[in-house]
């Protein structure tokens, strides 16, 4: 289960916090500060205004006099590290300061590869357990396998509440050929095992997932925009189309964004020429003079309906992608609201290795939607889609579509003149509701970490049934199998004794149908990993039995699509 949240990023000038963050006059009484290329300069000629001079000469003499005069030694470089998060803090939710040893983890999230193991983990019970051995990389080359637990690395106990994922991915990446040895405790073997693992270049696959749905509907999952994810995402769709689709399914649920050039590469395959993708506005900007504006090259490389399916988690570059869909009238969005991140950052590179994540502009979609949410002193921004939930909104969209007319937040779309909402987010076309009719039971289960815990056991307990399973080489007929009563009451038990979670005496039928399709899902992600379409099986069960995904399917027969292609 990946929490994933990954920020868009725009070239622009040096901000002003290089500034006002790192001051230090060289003599008592200077009035100078330290631009990024080390020259010392006035603040006047840095800043616009005298109160700006007069804030930077602050920040420079309580900096200047912790430092020289303060009682007990102080280390400066951890006191600004602790200081600067404060300051930025107190400008939006999505302006951030990346001390020097976290920026090559923070780059490494959107880049094509990096140096490492090659392993997929979760911290379960302050335990390393890897979750799948990345297919070609040098722990699949060592003999790890899904499921193990690492609890030592290089003979140095690597279990507690110590860790975190920041400890475990700072302890297995590392240079390119440099080695690490692993203990290894693996189900069915007393002993732990020893392993040394060579660390070298793991690519990182931000298509998760692309199958043919049915005969005709090509599904493709994006988890991120990353570097190459225009590239994978064009592949994908060639491979579909040969495979004979004549329609997309383009999943950004749970995608928290990355690259918005990105973004605007892959939408080039799918808009027409001249059809704008987004543009920003900075201070001062209006649209008349917007900043910069994203427009589509050339004729579609792919004209078949699209669907494109959003969820609460869908942010960032994944709005710019569903917006300018939507406002080109060019496919139906799917799903429940957006997200609702609407700044556009710009990592600038300052004093001592580290990075300050500055917001510069607004984004905004082609009808001029800002999809940015509300945030204030006085709003709690992490807490809004929770709110959501409180409010009615994630069962019933017209909440939402009230709100945005009252406040005057209805646009239309730029070829069809169809309605649009802004407000926060992007509103779907198709809104699909949250299952109401869940039982306390199946609440209370998914909502914990039962389910994916159960996995690993199950697999655990039939060692010999899961390596039949591996050796046939059929997701599908895994799927069947293990989508049996035996199973499901195997999980009850484990439900009640783990939890004291039971079912009510008349459960309905849909709770085991639910949880089952999560349970199964693990379990072939544990013994299939992926394929040559990715972690195709592992989202082939996922969405099977998925509410969402069988609107998207519906999408295409819609009244919504019909308007589309008729045009």
């Amino acid at each position: 289960m990946n929490d994933k949240l990954k920020q868009a990023i725009l070239p622009v000038i040096l901000g002003v916090f290089t500034a006002a963050a790192f001051i230090l006059g060289t003599k008592f009484g200077e009035n100078r500060v330290l631009t990024e290329e080390g020259i010392m300069q006035s603040p006047r000629k840095m800043f616009e205004g005298e109160d700006d001079v007069i804030a930077a000469r602050k920040m420079s003499d309580v900096l200047h006099y912790v430092s020289r005069m303060y009682v007990d030694t102080v280390n400066m470089s951890e006191l600004v590290d602790r200081v600067i998060p404060q300051l930025t803090e107190t400008l939006d939710p999505h302006t951030a300061y990346i001390k020097a040893e976290d920026l090559q983890i923070t780059n490494d999230e959107l880049a094509s590869s990096f140096f490492g193991i090659g392993v997929q983990f979760n911290l379960r019970n302050d335990t390393v357990n890897v979750v799948q051995v990345i297919s070609g990389g040098p722990s699949e080359k060592a003999g790890l396998r899904a499921g193990d637990k690492i609890i030592a690395v290089d003979d140095s106990a690597f279990v507690g509440p110590k860790l975190n994922n920041e400890v475990v991915v700072k302890t297995l990446r590392g240079p390119k050929d440099t080695h690490v040895k692993l203990g290894i405790k693996r189900a069915g073997v007393a002993e732990t095992l020893s392993y040394e693992v060579i660390r070298g270049e793991v690519a990182q696959e931000t298509v998760d997932a692309f199958y043919m749905a049915d005969d005709q509907t090509g599904y493709v999952k994006v988890d991120r925009f990353g570097e190459k994810t225009h590239a994978e995402f064009y592949e994908a769709l060639l491979t579909l189309q040969a495979e004979g689709a004549r329609r997309f399914i383009v999943d950004l649920r749970n995608n928290g964004g990355g690259f918005l050039p990105v973004a605007g590469e892959m939408l080039n395959f799918l808009l027409d020429e001249g059809d704008t993708i987004v543009y920003t506005c900075g201070r001062g900007e209006t649209r008349a003079n917007a900043g910069e504006v994203l427009m589509s090259r050339g004729a579609p490389v792919f004209s078949d309906p699209i669907v494109v399916l959003i969820n609460e988690n869908s942010a960032s570059a994944s709005e710019i992608f569903a917006g300018a869909i939507q406002d080109n009238d060019r496919g139906v969005i799917v799903g429940s609201r957006s997200f609702g991140k609407g700044l556009v950052q710009q990592q600038i590179p300052i004093s001592g290795g580290a990075a300050l994540r500055l917001t510069i502009a607004r984004y905004y979609t082609p009808s001029g939607r800002c999809v940015q949410k509300y945030y204030g002193e006085d709003y709690d921004y992490r807490a809004e889609t929770a709110m959501r939930y409180e409010h009615g909104e994630m069962t019933n969209a017209d909440s939402m579509k009230k709100a945005a007319e009252k406040d005057s937040m209805v646009y239309k779309t730029c070829k069809l003149g169809r309605t649009v909402y802004g407000g926060g987010g992007i509103m779907p076309d198709i809104f699909v509701p949250l299952d109401t009719n869940m039982s306390a039971f199946a609440r209370k289960v998914l909502l914990s970490d039962l389910v994916y815990e159960f996995s690993f056991k199950y697999a655990e307990n039939h060692p010999s049934e899961i390596e039949a399973y591996k050796s046939n080489g059929d997701f599908k007929m895994t799927y069947k199998n293990l989508m049996h009563d035996s199973v499901y009451r195997e999980f009850l038990a484990y439900a009640k004794r783990e939890k004291n979670f039971s079912p009510a005496d008349r459960e309905p039928a849909s709770t085991q149908q639910k949880i089952m399709r999560l349970l199964v899902a693990y379990l072939i992600r544990s013994i299939h990993g992926s394929d040559d379409h990715h972690q195709r099986p592992f989202y082939w069960a996922y969405n099977l039995e998925d509410d969402a995904f069988r609107e998207a399917l519906k999408a295409f027969t819609s009244k919504e699509m019909k308007e589309i292609l008729e045009r």
